[in-house]
């Protein structure tokens, strides 16, 4: 549960983290120039909106980051990692269950078993 809740919030805060470095005013330009950028020179001023973005991005990457760690730590939790395959094969058979002997009881030879089952005749060609 708590595992969900952070995956959401670094969905979050990715997406808050890529338009707070999109914003940003470049040497090349950016999207502040396209989308925003005259209203939020004009909400904040130039120089505040430049160090606003900054700190914000700042903030977000950091919280990124925390965020990346504790999810880290808490995926880890698990002591034996074991394969859906192999947990499937030690449900499938018990440890304490003997193996059967393949080979020929009494010194008979291989091929004299007669409990085996016949080899089916081939089917006539139509």
């Amino acid at each position: 549960m708590f595992y969900g809740i952070l995956i959401v919030l670094q969905m979050i805060i990715s997406v808050l983290l890529v338009v707070s470095i999109l914003l940003q005013s470049s040497k090349g330009g950016s999207l502040a120039g396209i989308a925003g950028g005259a209203m939020s020179s004009s909400l904040f001023g130039g120089r505040t909106a430049a160090s606003f973005l900054s700190k914000a991005t700042a903030i977000l990457a950091a919280i990124f980051m925390l965020n990346c760690l504790g999810m880290a730590v808490l995926s880890t939790t698990t002591t034996v990692a074991t394969s859906v395959t192999q947990q499937a094969a030690q449900q499938a058979s018990p440890a304490n269950s003997p193996v059967p002997s393949t080979a020929p009881a009494g010194g008979e030879a291989a091929g004299s078993d007669n409990n085996a089952p016949a080899i089916p005749p081939p089917e006539p060609a139509k």
